[in-house]
């Protein structure tokens, strides 16, 4: 049976679920700890598995990791111990092939508040050197059920 366990802080969250047994996980997380120069341990041993098709949601009070543990999986910030792999690939050993898999979207990214959503989603795509695509961002947006807030403002 395949499951996620999740450790934040000093909480622990298991989810198991049969269904997605036979399937590898898009993102695999591993024994994954981070301690910084300071001493402070922000991440304890987390395993996570998330497969394809999944939405996933990380919370957590602050200071619990969240942003640490994104932070590694995209490969902004280095793990003290453990392993993460995109898609198959090791964010460390093979990190160009990773990052190719992985987008970041943070919420502190501003570009223009008046921007439409699929202006806002293109932009994005940028960023990770990706080529234009306007038939790519209508299936995500349609995937995402945004299509029919595609013109509307981000600030909406």
């Amino acid at each position: 049976m395949t499951h996620c366990s999740i450790a934040l802080g000093r909480h622990r969250i298991v989810i198991a679920n049969p269904l997605y047994a036979a399937m590898l996980p898009i993102i695999s997380v591993s024994g994954l700890s981070k301690t910084y120069a300071s001493g402070f341990q922000a991440l304890k041993r987390v395993d996570l598995a998330i497969h394809k098709g999944e939405i996933f949601a990380l919370l957590g009070p602050n200071g619990a990791g969240k942003t640490t543990l994104i932070s590694i999986i995209c490969g902004l910030v280095n793990p003290s111990t453990g392993t993460v792999h995109a898609d198959g690939h090791d964010i460390v050993v093979d990190y160009r092939a990773a990052r190719a898999t992985i987008g970041l979207v943070p919420q502190e990214l501003t570009t223009d508040a008046f921007e439409t959503v699929r202006a806002t989603v293109a932009f994005s795509r940028g960023l990770f050197g990706k080529r234009k695509d306007p038939a790519l961002v209508e299936q995500v947006l349609r995937d995402l059920s945004l299509w029919d807030k595609r013109d509307a403002q981000i600030r909406t």
